[in-house]
């Protein structure tokens, strides 16, 4: 008998330390008892095993021919990479522009475009944010914020950087997100949506439109997501999210969220041992950056950098629509967490 329960304790050791190594979130049903036979534990573990979340991830509303096609069209070479300021950002503000009208979204000022300007290298550039809206069906002053930027490389000689992965998945996702929220977002709160520009060479499309907003005392801010390469999972397949200290209980959404389709949520990139994703910094590392700067609330969704990541191999073909799919029904859902959940700082 001794044997046998120090053979349980060491492999529930064993099976921990793997949980933990590989960043899998321990199950609920991980539970090991020295009254358990051989053949009960054994069985216990394979049940474990079935419920481990990423295998067979679903979605329940998310067109996956729609984002396809938006992807297909943004990584075409027609649009030749959308580097900010070119030929090519201007044609991809053409289709953004004609997706908005599409949608049935509203421009925030007049247009959906909104030039700025950033310094670069000594030099004073333009780059062009396209913001849309949906207003709240109650009157309401409360906004929420999905950012997601449609620049990417441009193209070297006849080599085109298409961006599949980054960042025209978080576009495609934002324009499903956009379509959805008009049937089942809050009736209280008015959605902003923002397709930014210059986040490539240093963020400055996200700087410019938190200095506007800013200057809005009476838009109540209570929350802003980011995506920023959710296309292209790594193994096992997960979402990762930062920003999680802004939501109250995270643990429960977190578990709620991988009950809905059985997609992995994973926390903070950062702690993974690959050597590589030590050297990234994940806060300054996307639009959200000067959101958490000027104290808004915010959440960002993305996948570790991989092989592709600014490759001429970031393509369509690398896109795993079901992951797609899924972490776009995701970034609704945190879209529409209850005001309590939210921590304002400010």
């Amino acid at each position: 008998m001794e044997f046998y329960q120090n053979t349980l304790a060491y492999l529930s050791s064993v099976l921990a330390s793997f949980l933990q190594k590989y960043h899998v979130q321990k199950p609920p049903c991980f539970t090991v008892s020295i009254r358990l036979t051989p053949v009960a534990l054994c069985f216990l573990l394979s049940g474990c095993a079935s419920q481990n979340c990423g295998n067979d991830t679903s979605s329940q509303w998310a067109d996956k021919n729609q984002l396809i096609e938006d992807i297909r069209i943004l990584t075409s070479d027609d649009l030749a990479g959308r580097k900010t300021n070119t030929i090519g950002a201007e044609k991809t503000r053409q289709y953004l522009s004609a997706r908005f009208i599409e949608l049935g979204l509203s421009p925030w000022q007049k247009e959906f475009m909104l030039p700025f300007v950033y310094r670069q290298n000594f030099a004073d550039k333009q780059g062009i944010n396209l913001i849309a809206t949906i207003k709240s069906k109650q009157a309401s002053q409360r906004w929420r914020i999905i950012t997601a930027h449609y620049d990417h490389l441009g193209s070297r000689g006849s080599k085109v950087f298409a961006g599949a992965d980054d960042n025209a998945s978080g576009i495609a996702a934002m324009l499903a997100i956009a379509k959805q929220w008009q049937q089942d977002g809050d009736p209280a709160v008015n959605l902003m949506l923002v397709a930014t520009d210059a986040e490539e060479p240093g963020l400055f499309g996200s700087y410019a439109l938190v200095q506007q907003l800013l200057t809005l005392p009476d838009m109540q801010l209570e929350m802003s997501l980011n995506l920023d390469m959710i296309g292209h999972p790594s193994r096992p397949k997960a979402i990762y999210i930062e920003g999680e200290q802004n939501v109250s209980q995270f643990k429960q959404i977190k578990h709620q969220l991988q009950d809905y389709n059985n997609l992995c949520v994973r926390q903070s990139r950062s702690r993974l041992n690959d050597g590589s994703m030590l050297k990234i910094n994940w806060l300054r590392a996307s639009d959200h950056y000067p959101f958490h700067k000027a104290g808004i609330p915010w959440l960002y969704l993305g996948v570790p950098t991989h092989k592709q990541y600014h490759t001429v191999e970031d393509t369509l073909d690398t896109i795993d629509i079901s992951f797609l799919a899924a972490v776009t029904e995701t970034a609704f859902t945190l879209l529409k967490l209850d005001k309590q959940r939210i921590i304002v700082k400010r």
